[in-house]
Order: C-alpha cells, then structure tokens, then sequence
C-alpha cells in the first residue's frame, strides 16, 4: 500500500510538472500562477505546495527534471561503456533537444533561474555524474593523461554546458548555436587533457567546432 501511495503521488508530481510546462509554453512567466498550474493538473493548491512546493520549486523540478531523466537512462547500461566520450555527446544531445523542444517554456525558466533580480544563479543543471564517468573511463582506456582527476575535468565539462545553456536562454545562442557550443565545451576538456596518442584527434575536432561556434547566429531572439 505504501508503494502504491508514492507512485500515486509521484503521478500527481508529474502531472503539476507537466501542467506548468504546458502554461510556460503560452504564457509569460510573470503571469503562470500556482492556481492555473493547480488547476490544468487538477489538483488542489495546497497539494502543489505539499508535492512540488513554491512556483520557483517548480521551476527549478523541471530542469532537473532533465537531468534526472538523462541519468536515469545512461545507468541503465549497466554494462561496460565501449565509448565513454560517445554517451558524454549523446547525453549533450539529448538534453539539447529537450531543451529545445520546449524552447518558450525553458529559455523563460533558465533566464528566471540564472539571475533574479542580481540575487544569483538558483539554476540546477546536474547531470554530472555522466560527465564524470565519461573522462574516468576515458582516463583508464588511456585517452586522457593519468595524473589528471576526472571528477574536475567532468565538472568543467558541465560547467561549459550550462553556460551555453544560460548564453541560449537569453537569446545569445540559436537552438543550433546551443548544441555547437555544449559540444564545444566537451572538446575543449578533451584537447585539454588527451593523452600524446589521443591528442591530435581532439584538438582537430575543438578546430572544427571552434570553426562552427564562430559562425553560428549570436544575439537572436
């Protein structure tokens, strides 16, 4: 019965999650209130409070929302991974479109995450663990130089993406520009940090998206 009650709960979460995703896509962000999200889930307010919590709360479940999908399905291999750097590009890949799939309701959600009223970023973009187990992997098939720690080269990674991410919310990256410059910032740790055997292949690869990132659209709205 218990079991039952958190998968219940669970669905309730997703549908307010769903609900205000569905607002964000038509509405400015300023006017989706707690009761419409209520409302398009059918449920009661409280129950959005008690579920998900505030209308910043709400923000913040659906980007990491992403995130946790993306790491949900990449430890489910629980196999060994044969191109650790591979499944890091399919994960930039498919957060890009999932971002950009949704692209009015999460430029809104980014913008209003990254820096409210010059208080700070609230934005929680965490699939790091992905990012992490790519460069140790990497690191032991003798891609990546050994005295180098793979926890930091895995963060810098992801320190990359989400400023692409930040850059394309606010209208600074095209959707196309986005997924150019996510990959960018892999290539770069990578080039950085290749071992002799492996470091042509990157540094001719950060050259190719360097040439792309240059010529992409900036500043569109």
């Amino acid at each position: 019965m218990a079991g039952l009650r958190e998968r219940k709960k669970e669905r309730r979460r997703q549908a307010i999650l769903d609900a205000a995703l569905e607002l964000l896509r038509a509405n400015d962000i300023r006017a989706v209130t707690i009761e419409q999200i209520a409302d398009r889930a059918e449920v009661s307010p409280p129950t959005v409070y008690n579920l998900v919590g505030t209308r910043e709360q709400i923000l913040v479940a659906l980007v990491d929302r992403i995130s946790e999908d993306l790491v949900r399905r990449f430890a489910a291999d629980d196999g060994e991974v044969q191109d650790p750097i591979g499944a890091a590009r399919r994960a930039v890949d498919e957060s890009v479109a999932a971002f950009v799939a949704d692209s009015a309701a999460y430029r809104q959600i980014v913008r209003s995450l990254a820096d409210p009223a010059g208080s700070g970023s609230r934005l929680r973009f965490d699939p790091s663990e992905l990012h992490i187990r790519a460069m140790r992997e990497a690191q032991a098939r003798g891609v990546l130089r050994p005295e180098l720690d793979p926890v930091a080269l895995g963060r810098q990674s992801l320190l990359t993406y989400v400023a692409a991410l930040q850059t394309w919310a606010a209208g600074g990256l095209s959707d196309e520009g986005f997924r150019i410059a996510a990959h960018h910032g892999i290539a770069t740790v990578l080039a950085a940090a290749s071992s002799d055997s492996h470091r042509e292949h990157h540094v001719a690869e950060l050259t190719r998206l360097g040439r792309e990132l240059a010529h992409v659209e900036w500043n569109r709205r």
